[in-house]
C-alpha cells in the first residue's frame, strides 16, 4: 500500500471545520496534519500542492448510509459505495445495516468489519443493530461502533420496534451498555390510522398524508423514554419541522438528544418529488412543504440540529419506476455531498461556514471521530480540493455508486471535489478514484 509523502499545500482557502481560517499553507506528514500557518517553507523531500486559491477542507464525514454488505451488494457495496463517496468529497462513512444480517453480535460486527478491509476506499464504521436480538451481545458490540441502530418504525429493510414496552427494553439495553443510539422515528399505531391509498396516479401526494404525525409522535416518544431511562440519543433523518423542534427543545432543556437531517429535506419540496420521474424522489419519511424545508434550514442554521447525512440507499432505477405504491423508498446521494450542501448555501442561504461544518466537524464531534473532520494539527490529513467557481451538471451515468442514476440528474451545481486525500495518500483525482483501497475501521 503506498506511503503518505510529505506535502505542503499552498495558497489556499483553508476551512478548519468551522470557519475559513485566515492560514493558506498546511503541512502533513505520516498521514496527519503537523503545521498550519502563513507561508511556511518547503522543506526538504517535501512535495508541493499548489492550490491557487481553490478550498481545502477536512474529509467529508456521512453519518447515515447504507452500503448494503452483505446481503444485497446488487444494491451497492462498499467498492462502489466508497468510490461514490470519494466523488461526493466524503473520506469517513457511518454504515447501517438494514438488511439481513443486522449487526445483532460481535462476530457479525466483526466479520463484517474485516471482509472491509481492501474494499472500502474510505474509512468506515457500521452501526450496531439495536433490535431485542442484539440485547445480550451490546456490551460486546458497544466498544465497536459509534452507536447502535434502532428502527422505530417500519423502514426498507427492518420492521420496527411495535410497542413503548420493546422501546423501552431497547432503550434500556443501550444506556447499560454505555452506547448512543441512533434512531430512525415513525409510529406504527399513527401510520396504520392513515386514510386509504389515494387513487391511481394520485400515490405520491399520498405519501404527504399521515406520515407526518407518524414521524412527530414517534420522535416525541423516543425522547420521553430517552430521557426516563438515561439514554443518549440522536434522531435521523429529521425530516419533519416539528420533530426538528422537538429535539431542539429537548436539548435546550440539557437532556442528551441530538439530530441530524439530509440533503434532500433542505434542497427538495414535496412538489419537487411528485414531479420527478420514475418515483425518484421516493424516499421514507417523505419530503414535506418548503415551509417545512426553511425551518430545517434555520434549526441547522442555529446548530439545533448537529449536521447532515446523505441517507444514500440505493435502488436499481427498475424498482424505482414500478407504481408509487411498489418502489422502494431511498436514492443515492453521497456522490453529491459537498455540491449539495453547497447549493443549500447558494439557494436558500444557509451560512456557507455552517453548510460545511455540518458535513465535516459537526457529525465528527458528534459520533467521536476524534482525528477526523477538522484541519488542526494531530489530526488526520483527509483532505479535498475544490474549485468553488467551477460549476457543472450532473450526469448519472458518471456517477461511482452502482445504480448509475440520480434523482439530481441535469442540475447545476459547484464545488465538485478535484482530489481528495486519505490519511495523506491521494485517492481520488479528477473524476476518478486513485490507488487500491485504503480504507480503515474508525472504531
Amino acid at each position: 500500500m503506498t506511503d503518505p509523502v510529505p506535502t505542503l499545500f499552498r495558497g489556499g482557502r483553508i476551512f478548519d471545520g468551522r470557519r475559513f481560517a485566515p492560514e493558506t499553507d498546511l503541512r502533513v506528514a505520516d498521514g496527519r496534519i503537523v503545521e498550519l500557518g502563513g507561508r511556511l517553507p518547503v522543506l526538504l523531500g517535501e512535495q508541493v500542492v499548489d492550490l491557487a486559491g481553490r478550498w481545502l477542507l477536512p474529509g467529508l464525514v456521512d453519518c447515515h448510509v447504507h452500503f448494503r454488505e452483505p446481503g444485497l451488494v446488487r444494491k451497492e457495496g462498499y467498492a462502489t459505495g466508497s468510490a461514490g463517496a470519494l466523488h461526493g468529497g466524503v473520506t469517513s462513512v457511518l454504515e447501517i445495516q438494514n438488511n439481513p444480517p443486522l449487526m445483532e453480535t460481535r462476530q457479525l460486527l466483526e466479520r463484517k468489519i474485516e471482509s472491509l478491509r481492501g474494499v472500502s476506499r474510505v474509512d468506515f464504521a457500521p452501526y450496531g443493530s439495536l433490535t431485542l436480538a442484539s440485547l445480550p451481545h451490546l456490551p460486546e458490540i458497544a466498544p465497536r461502533v459509534a452507536a447502535v441502530k434502532c428502527f422505530l418504525g417500519c423502514s426498507t429493510g427492518a420492521g420496527g420496534v411495535e410497542t413503548e414496552a420493546e422501546m423501552r427494553r431497547l432503550f434500556s439495553g443501550a444506556a447499560g451498555a454505555g452506547v448512543k443510539i441512533v434512531a430512525h422515528c415513525e409510529d406504527n399505531r399513527v401510520r396504520a390510522r392513515a386514510p386509504p391509498p389515494a387513487p391511481p396516479g394520485r400515490a405520491a401526494r399520498h405519501a404527504l398524508r399521515g406520515r407526518v404525525g407518524a414521524k412527530v409522535e414517534s420522535v416525541r416518544d423516543a425522547i420521553r423514554v430517552a430521557e426516563q431511562i438515561g439514554a443518549v440519543l440522536h434522531l435521523f433523518p429529521l425530516s419533519p419541522a416539528e420533530g426538528g423542534r422537538l429535539v431542539a427543545a429537548a436539548a435546550a432543556a440539557g437532556q442528551a438528544v441530538t439530530g441530524t437531517t439530509a440533503p434532500h429535506y433542505l434542497l427538495v419540496t414535496h412538489e419537487d418529488a411528485i414531479r420527478a420521474p420514475e418515483n425518484r424522489f421516493k424516499v421514507n419519511p417523505s419530503i414535506k412543504s418548503a415551509a417545512n424545508g426553511e425551518v430545517l434550514r434555520r434549526l441547522l442554521a442555529d446548530g439545533a440540529l448537529q449536521g447532515v447525512g446523505t441517507d444514500h440507499a440505493p435502488h436499481p432505477l427498475a424498482e424505482k419506476a414500478r407504481p408509487y405504491s411498489k418502489a422502494p423508498s431511498g436514492f443515492p446521494s453521497i456522490d453529491l455531498l459537498l455540491p449539495l450542501l453547497v447549493a443549500v448555501h447558494d439557494r436558500h442561504g444557509l451560512p456557507l461556514e455552517r453548510a460545511l461544518e455540518a458535513v465535516t466537524r459537526a457529525p465528527a464531534e458528534e459520533f467521536g471521530l476524534h482525528r477526523k473532520g477538522r484541519l488542526e494539527t494531530g489530526a488526520d490529513a483527509d483532505l479535498v480540493i475544490a474549485d468553488p467557481d467551477l460549476r457543472r451538471q450532473v450526469d448519472e451515468a458518471a456517477l461511482p455508486s452502482k445504480s448509475k442514476w440520480s434523482p439530481y440528474h441535469g442540475w447545476e451545481l459547484r464545488a465538485f471535489p478535484q482530489r481528495v486525500f486519505l490519511r495523506g495518500v491521494e485517492v481520488f483525482r479528477d473524476g476518478r478514484v486513485v490507488g487500491a483501497a485504503r480504507g480503515e475501521p474508525l472504531c
